[in-house]
């Protein structure tokens, strides 16, 4: 028996772009990774059309800018036990099967880092953090669901590890609009920087701008 069932709703989540703010923080290209956060078929269905449609407008952004994309999603189990605490929280998660899966054809592609992760965060029993330093990225914009879930868990994860972090709201989703409002105004307030798709810097401003150094 599980301990939390939350009930999806649906919601305008254009209607969330107030929500935005946080440090004044600007993406540098070179420094930057994109992380698709726990997309797959079983999530995805959820937050319908609207999720995949701007996650694609963003993953063409990454391809524009040379930006490395990863994507995270569940280890799969076949026991509960193997879920640990998010066993008797959420029940099995996902199969094996499921979890081979992918929502989007462009998440398939060689070039894609898969991102095995154990809990909320995608930093947590994972080689986010290490991907990212072997690249030289200091920078992560995370797309995804859900936002009160792991992407606030890998927002705050981030800026414990002076990595910043950028969440597009309207490549985000959650089972509620009261859910979603939180997470990003917990985000703004705490662990990074909340903005829109639209916002995100065009290829040929990032060409001319110069780059800032990382800290790897």
């Amino acid at each position: 028996m599980t301990t939390f069932s939350i009930k999806a709703e649906d919601y305008d989540v254009a209607g969330l772009r107030d929500h935005r703010g946080g440090p004044s923080w600007d993406i540098d290209a070179p420094r930057a990774a994109l992380l698709v956060h726990d997309l797959q078929p079983h999530y995805s269905a959820r937050s319908r059309g609207f999720l995949t449609a701007q996650v694609e407008r963003v993953l063409a952004w990454a391809d524009d800018t040379a930006v490395p994309v990863l994507a995270s999603g569940p280890r799969p189990t076949s026991h509960l036990i193997e879920r640990g605490l998010l066993g008797t929280c959420w029940g099995m998660g996902l199969s094996p099967a499921q979890a081979a899966q992918i929502a989007l054809p462009r998440l398939g592609r060689s070039d894609v880092t898969r991102i095995t992760k154990r809990s909320y965060s995608a930093f947590y029993a994972s080689d986010l953090e290490t991907e990212l330093r072997r690249q030289g990225r200091d920078q992560l914009v995370i797309v995804g669901v859900y936002a009160s879930h792991g992407i606030l868990a890998t927002s705050l994860d981030a800026v414990a590890r002076d990595i910043q972090t950028f969440v597009p709201f309207d490549a985000t989703a959650d089972y509620t609009a009261y859910r979603h409002t939180a997470a990003l105004d917990l985000i703004i307030t705490m662990s990074g920087r909340v903005l829109a798709v639209q916002d995100l810097p065009h290829p040929e401003a990032l060409r001319r701008a110069p780059s800032a150094p990382g800290p790897y």
